[in-house]
């Protein structure tokens, strides 16, 4: 994974409401001021135009520094990763992309961003996880609570979280109704961190909704270490990060 960008503990969701907005610099800006590095910006177009999402892009890479994923000495702000659109990714130098479940393979995917990009793709079983998580840097998993944007979809719940953390070979990132409550006892499931879109978005305040997150990933980390997980050990997913009976 030499040269790829670190991988942000929280993932903030862009949906088409926000890029198609006229005004996006307005709402995007707060939120990027409040993640910084320790944020990652999932662009999800899903009728939003290959135009308005390769400007939106491009401006939330330069906004950032470094040439999106490219430069992580002068990297001032979250990591952009562009949903699906590998083209639009590589065009802005966007430091990730994130594969749909429908979406081409992993191995496909990676031939055409290169090795230097984050890769990642979204799964909805454990079963997924396991198979998946030698092929890509990160997955996504849920809907781990239920979550008004798949309202017929049963929550896999915070056993099927755990059990994915387990078995997967890279970092899993929860998704689904996590709210900042809930962020903290997710990260204390071994989850590399939360995805995140409605408790943001129809916030009174998303910068501060964004902050309250990393705050509660922060406090779910030190819970975490002090219940036996060692000080400054990264996490990386699946069995062989998780720390021996001798530690």
């Amino acid at each position: 994974m030499t040269g790829r960008p670190a991988l942000p503990r929280l993932h903030l969701l862009v949906p088409d409401p926000v890029l198609e907005d006229p005004d996006y610099r307005a709402r995007l800006g707060p939120v990027v001021e409040a993640g910084g590095v320790a944020m990652a910006l999932q662009l999800r177009a899903r009728r939003t135009s290959a135009r308005r999402l390769h400007e939106v892009a491009e401006w939330l890479v330069e906004r950032a520094g470094g040439g999106g994923g490219h430069d992580r000495a002068t990297l001032q702000g979250p990591t952009v990763i562009v949903n699906d659109r590998a083209d639009v990714a590589l065009a802005v130098g966007a430091g990730g992309v994130h594969l749909r479940e429908d979406s081409m393979p992993p191995r496909d995917a990676r031939a055409i961003v290169g090795p230097s990009v984050l890769l990642g793709r979204s799964v909805h079983a454990t079963e997924a996880a396991k198979a998946f998580g030698r092929q890509v840097d990160y997955l996504i998993l849920g809907a781990v609570h239920a979550t008004r944007s798949h309202p017929g979809r049963a929550p896999l719940g915070v056993q099927a979280l755990a059990g994915a953390v387990e078995s997967s070979h890279a970092p899993v990132i929860a998704v689904g109704g996590i709210t900042p409550e809930r962020s903290a006892s997710l990260a204390q499931t071994g989850a590399h961190g939360v995805a995140v879109l409605s408790s943001v978005w129809q916030a009174t305040d998303p910068a501060r909704a964004v902050a309250r997150h990393l705050e509660a990933l922060d406090e779910g980390q030190r819970r975490e270490q002090i219940a036996g997980w060692p000080e400054g050990r990264v996490r990386t997913g699946g069995p062989a990060c998780r720390p021996s009976s001798a530690e």
